[in-house]
């Protein structure tokens, strides 16, 4: 009775053995032949914040539909959040950026030239990335350099360039950025070829997946125009869909688009995927793109959205300065290569530091927020470049009355940009050679990049952040006429929005919104002093060299008359601030709107 018995057990383990096998098989040939999940996690704008910017993100919860502000960003703390979320889908997740992860950046990194950002970036696994228009902010020599290596020039464009000093502080060498920059559409007129790759394929789990990197067109307008000399900026939408066909030739079947270009929304927080009154100019695009397209992850608006279109393709952006992480999911079938679906959510970057600083404290975490731990070795980098700038960036300057900020009236100005501009008169009345002292100053609200708002002792570090860009101040002859013009300029050409510049104390005029673009600023009410500006008569003008070279489409600057060139623009406000001692908030009325 035993052999039966034996040979029924043998049967029944063989059963067993058939039974798991066809399992692990299924399994298998689900994984093998059937699907593939790709996860995309994608930045945008990231301006070298490093640290925590200080700037709270607008979650839902259940005090209302403007919900709750949370604490977000760090690099320590994205980068914790990135190794999370690969985690999620290990060896089939890829990070992305779409442009302005460098320029116009905080001390911490503007100090050494961005190489802190490069080296954190690097260090957090960023893949690929499009250009930016701030990546141009120091010419094209200067991105080059920060793709490919090597130190900062000795004494280039107000830096010192000194290795170990301010350039190349690990042992003498800056490796450059391992991750690659792509710009199909910025073209080297010389050579007739692209300034970086047009595209990026990556195989992920035997799918080909190509990334097709892009700046917005109109960078030229937007950096100093000598920075992109010899460069082309073309059409994006030809552009990308002249490449299908390449890619496809190479057995592309999955098309992701990285571009510095965006829209808006109205959204209340920073996870609705509703995309209430979706505008911009990124829809034009995406709206005429190759229906092979169907990602396309944008940029510069600083906006956080999540949006489908009607005819199913994806529009996403994080927002700035790292305080959230786009998570994109993209189900592929194996066998053709075929897009079955996508998704994507917006993650917050929720950090441990309080949102009030002199209080020190935040509003309680909604539910489901938890802060994320810093990774420690991101978190060391940051914490040395930090020590390195703390001596500059704790310089007292001076204090402020009360707060100064960005936020624009009806008419175009603000506290913040009002100040400026008055710094900027009071720079170049400080002249030598018999020139003339300034009469008007104009700054552009793109170079104001940050707020002042606490009342306490200001610091070099926080000017820093307001004006990082070390433009020169720059003065020089227009007539009256021209002036007016230039006003003029302030609307014409610009297909969304007005560009409305900051002036200083004792120029006054009004603008009608009803009346035509070229007509806008009312007749005689153009004053300074208030005496009215005479055509033929010539003014003294102060600007910085941005707007001075033609910056922003401002073309009447170009044609100053014995231009002079002064100080940084971050040094004529310290300046300023020291000289003053207690800086006022400025009188607002200088400009007015009608309609």
């Amino acid at each position: 009775m035993a052999k039966p018995r034996l040979l029924a057990t043998l049967v029944l383990m063989l059963c067993w053995v058939a039974l798991i096998g066809a399992v692990t098989g299924a399994i298998a040939d689900d994984k093998v032949g059937s699907k593939v999940r790709i996860s995309l996690l994608a930045i945008n704008d990231f301006h070298g914040n490093i640290m925590p910017p200080g700037i709270a993100v607008p979650v839902p919860d259940a005090s209302g539909p403007a919900g709750v502000r949370v604490s977000a960003g760090g690099a320590a703390y994205l980068s914790t959040l990135v190794r999370q979320q690969k985690a999620l889908n290990p060896g089939n997740t890829l990070v992305v950026g779409a442009g302005d992860l460098l320029g116009a950046t905080p001390l911490v990194s503007g100090l050494f030239h961005d190489e802190p950002t490069v080296e954190v970036l690097n260090q957090i696994g960023l893949d690929i990335s499009s250009v930016g228009n701030h990546e141009f902010d120091k010419g094209t020599a200067e991105i080059l350099r920060l793709q490919n290596g090597g130190c900062y020039p000795r004494n280039a464009d107000g830096g010192s360039g000194v290795v170990g000093v301010d350039t190349c502080l690990n042992q003498g060498r800056f490796e450059g950025a391992r991750y690659r920059y792509l710009a199909a559409n910025v073209i080297v007129k010389a050579t007739g070829k692209a300034l970086f790759p047009a595209y990026a394929i990556r195989d992920v789990d035997g799918v080909r997946i190509g990334f097709i990197g892009l700046t917005l067109r109109g960078t030229p307008a937007m950096v100093m125009p000598s920075g992109v000399a010899g460069l082309e900026f073309r059409d994006e939408v030809r552009t990308i869909n002249a490449l299908v066909p390449e890619l496809k030739a190479q057995g592309v079947t999955v098309f992701v688009v990285l571009i510095h270009q965006g829209g808006h929304t109205t959204a209340q927080t920073a996870l609705d995927k509703t995309c209430p009154d979706f505008s911009g100019d990124i829809l034009d695009i995406a709206d005429r793109l190759d229906p092979a397209v169907q990602v396309v992850i944008s940029g510069h608006t600083h906006q956080e959205y999540v949006c489908t279109r009607p005819d199913g393709r994806l529009i996403t952006q994080s927002g700035f300065y790292g305080r959230l992480l786009t998570r994109i999911d993209l189900t592929v079938e194996r066998a053709s290569g075929k897009l079955l679906a996508k998704d994507a959510n917006n993650l917050v970057v929720v950090n441990d530091q309080p949102l009030n600083v002199a209080v020190g404290n935040s509003p309680p975490l909604p539910a489901g927020y938890s802060a994320l731990v810093p990774d420690p070795q991101i978190a060391a980098i940051v914490r040395r470049y930090g020590d390195l700038s703390a001596t500059i960036a704790d310089l007292p300057i001076g204090r402020i009355a009360g707060p100064l900020d960005r936020h624009q009236t009806p008419g175009g100005e603000s506290t913040l940009g009002a100040l400026i501009s008055d710094a900027f008169l009071a720079g170049a009345s400080r002249t030598s050679d018999g020139v003339a002292p300034a009469q008007i100053a104009f700054t552009n609200p793109g170079g104001v990049r940050a707020d002042l708002k606490s009342t306490l002792s200001v610091s070099y570090g926080q000017l820093f952040s307001v004006m990082p860009f070390s433009n020169a101040l720059v003065s020089m002859d227009l007539t009256g006429a021209q002036l007016l013009r230039l006003l003029e300029q302030q609307w014409q050409g610009r297909a969304t929005r007005s560009l409305v510049l900051h002036v200083s104390e004792g120029f006054t005029y009004t603008w009608d919104a009803a009346q035509p673009v070229g007509e806008r600023v009312l007749p005689g009410s153009a004053l300074l002093h208030g005496q009215p500006i005479r055509a033929d008569a010539v003014y003294r003008v102060a600007t910085n060299s941005f707007l001075a070279e033609g910056g922003d489409s401002f073309s009447i600057f170009k044609q100053g008359k014995n231009v002079q060139t002064g100080e940084l623009d971050s040094v004529v406000l310290k300046l300023y601030f020291r000289a003053k001692g207690v800086v006022q908030v400025p009188a607002l009325g200088r400009i007015t709107r009608l309609n």
